[in-house]
């Protein structure tokens, strides 16, 4: 298969899980993707005990046979998501890797 840089995912972009993802967590995220596949991605995570963390990573995206890749570098790793465009500025993605 060809990997694609689909244009939908190209900006700026953020989300939060709500704290669905780990109990006693809540993480936010700003993403740019750019047309050349690169990423950089801001994360910070609030913790119920009033902790909060922040880091950032960067690395590389394409999609290939409908599958949204990430590869971080920080990792040496690339995660796979399952995505469905709810609108042109929404985009849910299901984990893949876990």
């Amino acid at each position: 298969m060809t990997k694609i840089i689909d244009a939908r995912f190209i900006g700026k972009w953020q989300g939060c899980d709500d704290g669905k993802v780990t109990e006693g967590e809540i993480n936010y995220w700003k993403v740019t993707r750019t047309s050349e596949g690169k990423f950089e991605i801001y994360f910070e995570t609030h913790y119920n005990n009033g902790i909060q963390e922040r880091s950032f990573e960067n690395g590389f995206w394409y999609v290939e046979n409908h599958v949204f890749y990430e590869y971080r570098e920080s990792y040496e790793q690339t995660d796979a998501y399952k995505f469905e465009f709810i609108s042109s500025q929404i985009i849910q993605f299901i984990e893949m890797n876990s």
